[in-house]
């Protein structure tokens, strides 16, 4: 069983209605009121708890939204040369970008969502508008905020950032401070977690250090699943970036010379790790020289190396009922 923190209970190997097990939900008491309040505004607004003042303003306008997501779009294995059997789409959720304002988008709504990006001293601000059937939002990992700014359901005590529903909107506000620098991640944590990040609801967060040289190649990647519960679909689709097997999964291109660095995380009920055929680097904290690293549910980490060693690559989790389920990619080296 998967217990929601709205207290429902739904078996993993079968679909979940997300929308009809949110229909009965209660309206936490501080979401009411800040409904009342906003008379059709924004929910959220400047936090009274900051942890520093001033600083540049970097905003990012988010809608979640249902979107038909093919797991396998090109519907071949191209590691193994074989046809991927079987339904491969299914109605996901996913995170997507817009202009100011919420003007256009800027792209498909995707898996993962936009990159959030930022640097230490910027003041964050995420207008988020949720045009799903169940109330979801966005948590942070990693970065500064104030209790009210969380995005999280905490039952009667919960927040109206925790509690976004179907139209409404939230302006979530952060602090990227000296010290949140590295590579994070955002999520929906409201009442029907984990349900709408099973089918989609997640996204990388990245927080630069304005004195450290950036990369010249970068690569995000999320090792993740897509579980019946999700999909309907009587198969586990073990993904990296939303979707399964190589061909599908991410190609990342570099050239001998580059400065690399692959940031990486893990964000279902299962530890992965990742592994890239013919590389090494040293981890950020030090110590010896790795090519292999464990990714736990939530964590995050980079991988950074200059390239030094050309030819078509594989990079994979080392799970290996994961790798040949659909965890594995091409990293290609000019």
């Amino acid at each position: 069983l998967i217990c929601t923190l709205a207290g429902a209970q739904v078996l993993k190997d079968q679909k979940a209605d997300v929308g009809g097990l949110a229909s009965g939900l209660e309206v936490p008491p501080k979401v009411a009121a800040a409904r009342r309040d906003a008379a059709g505004g924004p929910l959220g607004g400047p936090s009274t708890v900051l942890t520093q003042a001033g600083g540049p303003v970097v905003e990012h306008w988010i809608k979640a939204e249902p979107v038909s997501w093919d797991i396998v779009p090109t519907g071949r294995d191209a590691m193994m040369k074989k046809k991927v059997k079987g339904r491969t789409k299914f109605p996901a959720y996913a995170y997507r970008a817009y202009s100011a304002g919420f003007a256009e988008p800027l792209g498909p709504a995707t898996i993962p969502g936009p990159t959030i990006e930022c640097q230490v001293g910027d003041r964050v601000v995420v207008h988020f508008q949720n045009k799903l059937d169940a109330p979801v939002t966005i948590h942070p990992h990693g970065i500064q905020y104030s209790v009210d700014m969380d995005g999280a359901y905490k039952g009667k005590y919960t927040d109206p950032g925790g509690f976004v529903q179907k139209n409404e909107t939230f302006d979530y506000v952060w602090e990227a401070v000296e010290g949140t620098q590295g590579n994070w991640i955002y999520h929906d944590h409201g009442p029907m977690d984990p349900l709408p990040l099973y089918k989609g609801l997640f996204g990388p967060l990245l927080v630069r250090d304005p004195s450290e040289p950036r990369p010249a190649r970068e690569f995000h990647c999320g090792f993740h699943s897509f579980q019946p519960v999700a999909t309907g679909i009587d198969r586990v689709f073990w993904c990296i970036n939303g979707h399964a097997f190589a061909g599908n999964t991410p190609t990342f291109r570099a050239a001998v010379g580059d400065d690399v660095a692959f940031y990486l995380y893990a964000i279902d009920d299962e530890f992965h790790t990742f592994h890239i055929h013919g590389h090494r680097w040293t981890p950020q904290a030090g110590g010896p020289v790795v090519d292999n690293v464990t990714l736990g549910p939530g964590d995050s980490l980079t991988a950074r190396f200059r390239e030094d060693n050309p030819g078509r690559w594989l990079y994979h989790c080392h799970v290996f009922s994961h790798l040949h389920q659909g965890m594995t990619g091409w990293y290609v080296v000019e």
